[in-house]
């Protein structure tokens, strides 16, 4: 959004026009000549809207509108509209676009009755029309995800994988990342590609990110012990945590209850996050992660290297690890800027006693890379596939020989 000022006398947009934004009356007042509503002519004062129907559906104004007097608007682009609307609610957007294709379509009977349709109504062209077609598709299929996910959640239809983590100093399996797989009645077994960002966009993701804490806590005990019956020490399992689950504002609450539900050793769980979740509103994500470290669990900054702001704010937080981000692993062997960036977060989390976890590993070179750069942990597939607990199970008290 932004302002614009115009002077009175001064034409906004005219009958026929292709529009691309609609405006709100912040001063002053605009007069509206409608051609096709029974008002005919009306004034606008501060905090109308006007203009509207020129972002819907790539049509064109039906009126005229001009100011009054000198006079400031707040324009809003259809870009923004466009954005807003691929975030919200699948039920929300569905209902708005229906809504305003019924008020176009009501608005060019009521303008095309007694005569033909005006050329200017009859701009949408066949690709503007299979567009919008194929939103309205979408938009049903959006909707039906969201249901979908929701009976998902009600009839615990979500199972978890793990992935190995190893040390790679000594070999063995140092902890578990808990993924999430979708076991769909129809579709069957389905990663997070398929799902997630639907999840994200409906928030459906804060009830599904509880789920996969609480499950991942009840795993820690059983994990641990058969652990301890082969020799082998302690086991942690780590867990992400997206931007709108961190959001909450009971998060602190919720992690506590449900640690207290599960009777889990917090030391024992690592919970992941993202930097873009720490630069939103850095003084509040420091003072929740204190809280969060304060109830005992460990903190662990993902996909570290891809925020611009990492080194400058790292110290600020109460972090224990982080994960170099996959991309540098995948480039570090043919890119010496990539395999340069690897080694400054490795000696830049040294001096500041924070452990590494390299994710992303595929080849036998980058793990070698990683050990010769003493990064404590590795995570890839070159040592496992995320894996379904009965296999986990198989795998607890060895060492992986790589």
């Amino acid at each position: 959004m932004y302002r614009k000022d115009v002077k009175k006398g001064e034409t906004i947009f005219s009958y026929g026009e292709m529009g691309d934004c609609a405006y709100i009356v912040e001063q002053g007042s605009i007069r509206v000549e409608d051609k096709v509503s029974s008002q005919g002519s009306y004034i606008l004062g501060p905090g109308k809207m006007f203009g509207e129907y020129g972002i819907v559906d790539d049509c064109c104004h039906y009126s005229i509108a001009t100011a009054e007097e000198d006079s400031l608007l707040l324009v809003v682009t259809q870009e923004e509209i466009n954005d807003k609307a691929s975030g919200a609610d699948p039920m929300i957007s569905l209902f708005t676009t229906f809504f305003m294709d019924r008020c176009r379509s009501l608005t060019e009977r009521h303008y095309g009755s007694g005569g033909p349709v005006s050329p200017v109504l009859s701009r949408r062209s066949n690709n503007a029309e299979g567009k919008i077609q194929a939103n309205r598709e979408e938009l049903v299929q959006n909707f039906h995800i969201k249901e979908e996910l929701e009976r998902a959640v009600k009839n615990q239809e979500f199972v978890l994988h793990f992935q190995p983590i190893i040390s790679l100093r000594g070999g063995f399996t140092s902890g578990f990342e808990a993924l999430i797989r979708w076991d769909h009645p129809d579709r069957g077994l389905l990663s997070p590609f398929h799902f997630i960002d639907m999840a994200e966009a409906t928030n459906t993701i804060v009830p599904i990110g509880d789920w996969v804490f609480e499950e991942a806590c009840r795993h820690v005990d059983p994990f641990n012990r058969l652990a301890a019956e082969g020799g082998s020490p302690e086991i942690f399992v780590s867990v992400n945590i997206s931007a709108k689950q961190f959001a909450v504002p009971d998060i602190v609450n919720r992690f506590r209850e449900m640690a207290q539900r599960t009777n889990v050793d917090t030391s024992k769980i690592q919970l992941e996050i993202t930097e873009s979740v720490l630069m939103e509103d850095t003084s509040h994500a420091k003072s929740i992660l204190h809280e969060i470290k304060d109830l005992g669990f460990q903190l662990v900054l993902d996909d570290f290297g891809t925020g611009y702001s990492s080194l400058n704010y790292l110290h600020q937080f109460p972090i224990d690890k982080l994960k170099i981000d996959r991309s540098f692993t995948h480039a570090m062997l043919n890119d010496e800027d990539s395999l340069e960036i690897v080694r400054a977060i490795a000696g830049l989390a040294h001096n500041l006693n924070i452990e590494v976890v390299a994710e992303g590993i595929e080849e036998r070179e980058q793990l070698s890379l990683y050990r010769d750069l003493d990064c404590q942990y590795g995570q890839g597939y070159l040592i496992s596939k995320p894996l379904p607990v009965d296999d986990v199970y198989k795998i607890l008290g060895t060492r992986m020989a790589i």
